[in-house]
C-alpha cells in the first residue's frame, strides 16, 4: 500500500479547483453541455424545458470530466479528442441524470442539489417518463458510437444501476454487517458508471489493453471513494451542503459505511444503534438524530474517512501505467477533489 495521498489545503472543494482540473478538456466540455440539452427525440418545447431543468440544476459534471480526461489521457501522442469521445461523455451524463430522476421518484425526494425535483414540481409519472426519455437519448448516443464493446459496457451499467437499487431496497433496515454487500451495491449504483466513463474512451481510441484496464481500475476505485464520501457526508454534512436533510440514508433504513463501522462492534453504542434500526425508530427525527450522534461519537466518521482514502490510493496507483500528460494530472487531481470533501 502506498502512503496516504496528500490532502488539498482547502477544507472543501471549490468551483475554482474544478475549473483547474477540467482545463485540459474545457473546450470539449462546452460541447457536451450544448449537446446535453438537445432533444434527440422530438422538438417538443415542454420536453426542452424539462431537459433544461435537470441539466442546469448545479451538477458538477464529474462523470463527464472523467470520460473526457480518460479519453484524452489514452490518446496517442499528437492526437485530439474526436466526435465519438464527445458522444461517449454525453451518454455517460445522460445515464447518470436519468438514474437521478428515477431515484428521486423512488425516494420521494422533493429536493435535488437544493432545487425542486421534477417529481415534486410536476408528478411521479412525468418524472418517470423524463428518466425514460434520457435513457432513450443515451441509447441513441450508443447507436451512433457503433462499437459493440462499448455498447456492452454501458448495457452492463444499466443493469448494474437497476440491480444496485433493487439490492438497496431489499437491505433496508438490515443491520447485520456485510461489507461485501455494501461494496457490491456501491459498485453497482456508482462505480460501474465511473468505470465505464473512464475506460470506454480508451477503447474508442484503440489504446493498449494495459491502459484500458488501468483506466477501468481507476474508475472503479474512484467511484467507490466517491460513494463512500457521499455516505459520509450524509452523516457529517449540513442541509445547505447536501441540498437535503442530513441522515436521509438512516431515515430510509439504508445502512452505509459510517453506521457499519459502529455496528460491527459489540458495545453499548452498537447495540443501541441496532435497536434504533430494528425498531425503525431511526425514521423519526429523534431517532435519526440519536443514530447520527452515535455514529459521530463512536468512530464511524474516522473509519469511513480511512476507507475512502484507501480507495483513493488505489485509484492513484492505477494511473501509474498511463503516460504523463495534463489529462493524467487532472485525473489524479480529481481524486483529491473527491476526497477533500471528507475534511
Amino acid at each position: 500500500m502506498t502512503s496516504a495521498p496528500s490532502q488539498p489545503k482547502s477544507s472543501s472543494p471549490s468551483q475554482e479547483d474544478l475549473k483547474a482540473i477540467i482545463a485540459p478538456v474545457q473546450a470539449e466540455l462546452a460541447i457536451v453541455e450544448q449537446w446535453l440539452t438537445t432533444n434527440l427525440i422530438d422538438d417538443n418545447p415542454f420536453v426542452g424545458e424539462l431537459l433544461a431543468q435537470v441539466f442546469q440544476s448545479g451538477g458538477k459534471r464529474i462523470r463527464v470530466a472523467i470520460a473526457l480526461l480518460g479519453s484524452k489521457a489514452s490518446l496517442k501522442e499528437g492526437a485530439e479528442l474526436g466526435r465519438l469521445n464527445i458522444i461517449q461523455a454525453v451518454l455517460t451524463e445522460l445515464i447518470h441524470t436519468a438514474s437521478l430522476v428515477h431515484d428521486d421518484v423512488i425516494d420521494a425526494s422533493a429536493l435535488r442539489r437544493g432545487k425542486e425535483t421534477v417529481n415534486k414540481r410536476f408528478n411521479d409519472r412525468l418524472a418517470v417518463l423524463l428518466g425514460d426519455l434520457l435513457f432513450a437519448q443515451a441509447s441513441i448516443c450508443l447507436a451512433r458510437i457503433m462499437n459493440p464493446v462499448v455498447v456492452g459496457i454501458y448495457g452492463q451499467v444499466l443493469g448494474d444501476l437497476c440491480a444496485g437499487e433493487i439490492g438497496q431496497m431489499r437491505s433496508q433496515f438490515v443491520y447485520d454487517v456485510n461489507w461485501e454487500r455494501y461494496i457490491n451495491k456501491s459498485i453497482a449504483k456508482t462505480a460501474s458508471l465511473f468505470a465505464a466513463g473512464s475506460h470506454a474512451g480508451a477503447i474508442l481510441n484503440a489504446a493498449s489493453n494495459e491502459s484500458v484496464q488501468a483506466l477501468k481500475d481507476y474508475g472503479v476505485n474512484l467511484g467507490l471513494c466517491f460513494q463512500i464520501v457521499d455516505d459520509l457526508l450524509d452523516v457529517t454534512g449540513s442541509s445547505s451542503e447536501l441540498g437535503k436533510e442530513p441522515g436521509s440514508d438512516l431515515r430510509a433504513g439504508v445502512v452505509t459505511a459510517p453506521a457499519l463501522f459502529v455496528l460491527e462492534r459489540d458495545d453499548e453504542p452498537a447495540k443501541r444503534l441496532r435497536e434504533l434500526i430494528k425498531t425503525r425508530q431511526i425514521v423519526n427525527d429523534e431517532g435519526a438524530e440519536e443514530g447520527l450522534k452515535i455514529i459521530r461519537e463512536n468512530g464511524g466518521v474516522e473509519a469511513t474517512v480511512a476507507l475512502a482514502t484507501r480507495y483513493a490510493e488505489l485509484a492513484k496507483d492505477s494511473l501509474s501505467v498511463i503516460a504523463p500528460s495534463d489529462a493524467r494530472d487532472s485525473l489524479v487531481a480529481l481524486i483529491d477533489y473527491v476526497l477533500v470533501r471528507t475534511k
